[in-house]
């Protein structure tokens, strides 16, 4: 259980119990979001995602319709009165999909970064899938000093203890959107995993 994985020795990383672990449909089939929140260093997670989410039909038209595996444009996931305006770009891989969530035209890099595992293609997910993702997020200054091996452990602890017809998202939270607004970033993470997902359940790659 994920509240069992410690991280390395030399991380201050903190890991946040469970939510939602045991809520499943009746058809078994749920999926499960974990998250790094590079701000307070903690690891979250799972919490349990509908898949059938409101709001995201139209973003998953416009996945399916670019013309090859990637996709940039706006995202909608401000309530009225709310500030912010999303973008993201979007890659759909061979085993998952990845995607970058930048914030009113941020030219200090994405808010958030989000890889997503649809169950179907977890029979074939890379074996150093936690490094890679890991790394290229460490690349791009995004998860803390020395936290990149506490991620990547809480991540393979993750892989290890879902059970195979889950699907999961993974998010990196970079502390570029203001925290009172953290709510708004949530809703749109969630919107951009959900449409991710089914854009890569149907996508030949």
């Amino acid at each position: 259980m994920l509240q069992n994985v410690r991280p390395r020795e030399d991380s201050s990383a903190v890991v946040v119990p469970r939510q939602n672990a045991d809520k499943r449909r009746p058809d078994g089939h749920t999926v499960q979001l974990y998250g790094w929140d590079s701000r307070s260093h903690s690891w979250h997670g799972p919490n349990e995602l509908g898949h059938g989410s409101t709001g995201t039909q139209k973003l998953y038209e416009a996945l399916r319709g670019a013309p090859g595996q990637s996709w940039y444009g706006p995202v909608n996931c401000s309530a009225s009165g709310e500030p912010g305006r999303f973008f993201a770009l979007a890659h759909a891989l061979r085993d998952c999909g990845v995607a970058m969530v930048y914030c009113d035209e941020s030219k200090s890099g994405p808010a958030e970064i989000v890889t997503v595992i649809p169950a179907e293609q977890r029979a074939r997910l890379r074996p150093e899938f936690a490094f890679e993702f890991v790394a290229f997020a460490g690349f791009l200054g995004s998860i803390g000093t020395g936290a990149d091996m506490a991620v990547n452990d809480c991540i393979e602890a993750a892989l290890a203890e879902t059970a195979q017809d889950d699907s999961l998202v993974f998010s990196i939270s970079t502390g570029l959107w203001v925290s009172d607004l953290d709510h708004v970033l949530s809703r749109c993470v969630e919107k951009i995993a959900i449409a991710m997902l089914r854009w890569l359940e149907h996508s030949k790659i």
